[in-house]
């Protein structure tokens, strides 16, 4: 999947915490930080530290992948 805003990455961790039946809670504990933390996240409402995603990610068993740029028809609500 590919990710360029905060709504999409919110969207893949909710996805992927529903999955495993977890709660937002839940989720929180695994990675180290708040409920607050992981429902910020889930809805794109603030910008997140890194390592804050990255425990989040690590939780949720996912890996952070960076590659080249992909052209992509532009859609201006993506942004």
């Amino acid at each position: 999947m590919i990710i360029r805003n905060e709504k999409q990455l919110g969207d893949l961790i909710r996805t992927a915490r529903r999955k495993k039946d977890w709660r937002q809670i839940d989720l929180a504990r695994k990675a180290s930080t708040t409920q607050k933390a992981i429902s910020n996240l889930e809805t794109g409402a603030f910008s997140s530290r890194l390592d804050t995603v990255l425990k989040v990610l690590a939780a949720l068993d996912l890996d952070l992948t960076v590659t080249d740029r992909q052209p992509a028809t532009f859609t201006a609500s993506a942004y």
